[in-house]
């Protein structure tokens, strides 16, 4: 459940309504634009999310 929501945001924040407003060049964040640095971000957060499903997932499977 919570997986959906979070992938569901991270998409929601990639695309149209969510992007406009990251999608200026300036500041800098880290020698990156800020555009490319939104993408990063919510890329690191989808990772996170499939990472703790991924954990929640397999740590149920060894009780069973």
């Amino acid at each position: 459940m919570i997986f959906g929501i979070v992938m569901g945001l991270v998409t929601i924040f990639l695309l149209w309504p969510g992007y406009l407003l990251f999608s200026s060049m300036e500041p800098f964040i880290l020698g990156v634009p800020l555009s490319f640095a939104w993408v990063i971000l919510c890329t690191l957060v989808g990772f996170a999310a499939l990472l703790a499903l991924y954990l929640s997932d397999r740590s149920t499977q060894k009780e069973d």
